[in-house]
């Protein structure tokens, strides 16, 4: 047997525990916002670690497969319970190959890598709360090392994890003033508690946990359970930024600290992760373009916008909408009207993967891109080609002004309208051009007529406002009824983008 079997069957347990929580721990998702969203985004970051791990070898050492699963989940996780338990793991396998590997390790190991996992996942986040993934870390940890302390081996030891994060997580309700609200257990600590459970039947076998008590997830204050229903009304509360932005840097320095404090300038739920040279970094802002703007100073390899408030679709069964732009001003606008936003710095230089996320986090049935970019288009268009699930469609479109009317037709479509065929009528709709800015009136004086219904302009980072007075003049006299809307897109070229949409 390959001295990496015992690792590989507890990552991939781990990963379908989640997969088979996956609904129940989105509804009780209330933490840091309930945006039902927690089980959805732990399992794709348990996915793409293992997807990492699945293209080695069936004989790949221990610790190839753990740099691969660290390499892969940190690069693929979502939301801040993604970020936190991609650190926790990569701690913990990182200090169970350093003491000789999980086929091989005794209790001590185990107990030691729990508290080295349990401190990776402290680091990760830049202001720690209690009665959350943390929580059940520290509480796992302690259980094990106490375990140790009174002779247990390494089964015994991890069952004692287990038995304390399971008394944490119930805990947990009463800690987190949302969840005590809601009557729920804190959504990410569950999903932690999963991994143990995982880690403990791979080490013990499948019925080490039979005879223990199981952990209510959805319990009122009497202590009665609650239908897993009752989350789904959740109000969501004016804690943390209204928008999520992730993304992945590369740099041999550690740049944890000094991320992390740049981002809490701007937002919360601030958590920065590391493993061989990159760095993923998410934060809760309602300033995006600032966490953008930090991103593109970071080389960062992609950056994803969404609207967190927004929420997931019930049954992610929904068309999703993901919208490429090089313009890091426009992700705002773009989130708020329901996209999944990839701004990419150097359009010629989009990766496969980075498409590949923004389009799983959009839905799991069917998918619109639109592109502000020839080559995201072409890049859009060749994943499409390679792809099944989800069913992309890729519009005809590659620039920002384009990218705009699209996502706005998807906004205001009604049920029963095909909402690719809406978007695509409206960026075939929009004639695009561009100016310097210096003559930028009659650059669109030269595109418009008295059929214009909307005049975009999206503006480059230094060229003010102003600019666009002289265009709404000149827009008033032939088409009175037409509409001016003037964005900052912080674009470094063209000057001014221009888009005009005429009456359909």
């Amino acid at each position: 047997m390959a001295e990496s079997a015992d690792l590989r069957s507890w990552l991939d347990a781990g990963a379908r525990a989640v997969k088979h929580a996956r609904d129940r721990l989105d509804a009780i998702n209330v933490f840091p916002v309930p945006d039902a969203d927690t089980g959805t985004n732990l399992y794709l970051t348990l996915q793409e670690g293992n997807r990492a791990v699945a293209k080695l070898a069936t004989d790949a050492t221990h610790r190839e497969v753990v740099a691969a699963f660290a390499r892969g989940a940190l690069m693929g996780a979502r939301g801040n319970s993604g970020v936190i338990v991609s650190q926790y793991l990569t701690g913990f396998l990182s200090a169970i190959d350093e003491r000789g590997g999980l086929s091989a390790v005794d209790g001590a190991a185990i107990a030691q890598s729990l508290d080295a996992a349990s401190d990776a996942a402290y680091r990760a986040v830049g202001s720690p709360v209690e009665g959350t993934i943390l929580t059940v870390a520290r509480a796992a940890a302690k259980g094990a090392a106490d375990a140790v302390d009174a002779g247990a081996g390494r089964e015994a030891t991890a069952i004692a994890a287990v038995v304390a994060g399971r008394a944490a997580l119930a805990l947990t309700h009463d800690q987190l003033p949302s969840a005590r609200a809601a009557g729920v257990v804190d959504a990410g600590a569950a999903g932690l508690v999963l991994q143990l459970e995982m880690l403990a039947e791979t080490l013990a076998g499948a019925s080490a946990l039979e005879s223990l008590d199981e952990v209510e997830w959805e319990v009122d204050a009497r202590g009665r359970v609650l239908a897993t229903d009752s989350c789904d009304g959740h109000v969501h509360g004016d804690d943390g930024g209204a928008y999520e932005v992730m993304f992945v840097a590369s740099s041999r320095d550690d740049i944890r600290d000094a991320l992390t404090s740049e981002l809490e300038t701007i937002g919360d739920s601030v958590a920065v992760t590391g493993a061989h040279d990159l760095w993923q970094a998410h934060v809760h802002t309602d300033e995006p373009h600032l966490a953008v703007e930090r991103g593109i100073a970071s080389r960062a390899h992609q950056i994803v916008v969404r609207n967190v408030r927004l929420g997931h679709d019930a049954d992610r069964a929904a068309t999703g909408i993901v919208a490429l732009t090089s313009c890091p001003g426009i992700a705002e606008p773009l989130a708020d009207a329901g996209a999944v936003v990839l701004v990419v710095p150097d359009p010629t230089a989009l990766k496969r993967r980075s498409l590949r996320r923004a389009v799983k986090d959009a839905s799991s049935s069917a998918a619109v891109v639109v592109a502000g970019h020839p080559a995201l288009r072409a890049a859009a268009e060749e994943l499409a080609r390679k792809r099944r699930k989800p069913a992309l469609t890729v519009l005809d479109a590659q620039h920002e002004a384009q990218v705009i009317a699209a996502v706005a037709a998807a906004a205001l479509t009604t049920p029963g309208q095909d909402i690719a065929e809406q978007m695509a009528h409206a960026a075939g709709a929009t004639s695009v051009g561009q100016s310097t800015g210096d003559a930028l009136d009659e650059d669109v004086d030269r595109m418009i007529d008295r059929d214009t219904e909307v005049v975009t302009l999206i503006l480059a980072s230094g060229i003010p406002e102003a600019v666009a007075d002289a265009v709404r003049l000149s827009v008033h006299g032939t088409a009175p009824g037409a509409d001016v809307n003037v964005y900052h897109g912080l674009q470094d070229a063209p000057g001014v983008l221009i888009g005009v949409e005429r009456r359909r």
